[in-house]
């Protein structure tokens, strides 16, 4: 049976490297990113080039349009996905989700209200993932001697810190900047896929949340112009390319797919995984991983999601 992955951010940098590493395994991949004229062939014209010889025929890709920072969009694409690749459907064996952006500019709102960068990095993942866990859960791997279907999102994995100020601002309103913009999307991630790991009905679910590293990308493409240059040259210098992020960030994905996971689990052995930039096993964030943490982070996710329609299920 052809596997089937979502990878949202597949139209450049890791998660275009992700989308070819995963068609050349043999997943049909449906790509999804904002969508412009020409976009959707091109995609999947490259693709088919990144499939595996003697497949092109049978695995058909697909490119599906979505502006990340619109929730109402999100909800849109992603229950298409679920309607399209649910019950005697095969399901979606990988969630991947890579958009985000690089800025200094303080708290800026989408047409919904959301912070522009916390929401590509954090209510729009959360919001994929809500939206397609019925699919993720008819998984042929999720209900087989494989190793579960996976979620992962390539962010910030254990090199954020915590945001103390998750109970008193909680969408990041009153106390913007750069290093809270980081740190309160990674704690964000850490603590949700947390508690949808905890959940009896997503056991069959590995939700993963990595750090790519340094990689010579696209990354600061919305930096002022003075930064990009010295940005562009020290990637050059020391990043990785977007290819050898990708060989280590489907690493969990193909080892799902045939068996299981060998990454280990921090904490009580259960929940969300951390993935280092080599796909070796990370760390929670130190002191501020709680329960009371997970439950505000719940229920603001809740609320934001709510807002465009979207409904967190307890």
């Amino acid at each position: 049976m052809t596997k089937t992955a979502v990878v949202v951010g597949a139209t450049n940098g890791i998660g275009k490297a992700i989308s070819c590493r995963l068609a050349n395994e043999g997943f049909q991949v449906i790509a999804v990113g904002r969508g412009r004229e020409g976009r959707a062939q091109e995609v999947v014209d490259n693709l088919a080039k990144c499939t595996a010889d003697g497949r092109g025929e049978e695995v058909k890709h697909e490119f599906r349009a979505c502006d990340a920072f619109q929730l109402s969009q999100v909800k849109e694409c992603a229950e298409g996905i679920a309607r399209d690749f649910s019950g005697d459907k095969g399901g979606v064996d990988a969630l991947v989700m890579t958009q985000g952006m690089a800025t200094i500019q303080g708290f800026t709102p989408t047409s919904e209200g959301n912070d522009e960068k916390l929401t590509l990095h954090y209510w729009s993942r959360a919001a994929f993932t809500s939206c397609l866990l019925p699919s993720l859960r008819a998984s042929f791997a999720s209900n087989s001697t494989a190793g579960g279907s996976v979620v992962l999102s390539v962010l910030s994995g254990g090199v954020h810190s915590p945001y103390n100020k998750y109970a008193s601002d909680p969408e990041l309103r009153d106390n913007y900047s750069i290093k809270n913009a980081a740190d309160i999307a990674g704690y964000y991630n850490d603590l949700f896929f947390d508690s949808l790991a905890h959940q009896q009905s997503n056991r069959g679910i590995n939700f993963i949340h990595a750090a790519p590293g340094f990689v010579s990308s696209n990354w600061g493409t919305e930096m002022p112009m003075l930064l990009r240059g010295p940005i562009r040259m020290i990637q050059k210098m020391g990043g990785k390319s977007p290819d050898k992020c990708a060989s280590f960030m489907v690493d969990p994905i193909l080892k799902a797919s045939v068996g299981r996971i060998d990454m280990k689990r921090p904490g009580d052995g259960e929940g969300v995984y951390i993935m280092n930039e080599d796909a070796t096993g990370g760390t929670l964030t130190k002191k501020g991983h709680t329960r009371e943490a997970m439950d505000s982070c719940w229920n603001v996710t809740k609320d934001v999601l709510g807002r465009s329609g979207i409904t967190l299920e307890d």
